[in-house]
């Protein structure tokens, strides 16, 4: 809990800095629109009702699927649909708080925000090419799986819990080599007491009829 305190504190003094895309300053009334929506109370909870409706989306999808069926019609335009909102998305975080060289607030400072780019550009690319059937370029629809991971950097509560996982790695490791080092000696052991002791087996012939 005290973990998630700290985030949203991290997170509500995240403020404008210098300007954005070297034209937007402080003062800009589209950057203060685009700062007053990515801070708006709803604006996360919105992007993860259609980050949802996405996973669904690609869920519902099937390779073997007719790529001329009103269905595939239907979930690509939908997934047309989710791509062009979360582009929009992005655009209000780089506008409000910059995009590279705005300070620690800007949007590729932030590793959940990079990770948000790379799957909504994969998103792009994968519209721009699908007409194309090269196999290095079918690389581009299988990685749409990636899109349930946004909602790791809507979910503040489920990023802290990430987090603590990832740190929490060293000391998984040196358990694990402890578990390891006890698989060891009694496997060792094991060896030592039960060595010769199955070295045969009993087994029954069958009779089998010649005529079957």
């Amino acid at each position: 809990m005290a973990n998630v305190t700290k985030v949203n504190k991290i997170e509500a003094k995240r403020k404008m800095r210098g300007k954005s895309l070297f034209m937007f300053g402080k003062e800009n009334a589209m950057r203060k629109f685009c700062y007053n929506v990515v801070n708006f109370r709803g604006f996360d909870w919105t992007i993860l009702i259609f980050i949802c409706i996405s996973t669904v989306n690609l869920a519902i999808e099937s390779p073997l699927d007719d790529p001329e069926s009103q269905k595939m019609f239907i979930l690509h335009t939908i997934d047309n649909v989710m791509t062009g909102i979360f582009i929009h998305e992005a655009l209000l975080k780089v506008i409000a708080y910059g995009f590279l060289f705005n300070g620690k607030e800007s949007y590729l400072r932030d590793y959940w925000c990079i990770l948000d780019f790379f799957i909504v550009l994969i998103s792009v690319l994968g519209i721009i090419f699908k007409e194309y059937n090269l196999t290095y370029l079918k690389v581009l629809r299988m990685l749409r799986v990636m899109k349930p991971l946004r909602m790791l950097t809507m979910m503040r509560s489920l990023r802290v819990a990430i987090v603590s996982l990832f740190k929490s790695i060293p000391a998984i490791l040196n358990l694990l080599l402890i578990l390891t080092f006890f698989i060891f000696m009694l496997s060792i052991l094991s060896m030592t007491l039960f060595k010769g002791k199955f070295y045969s087996c009993h087994t029954k012939q069958l009779k089998l009829d010649p005529h079957d």
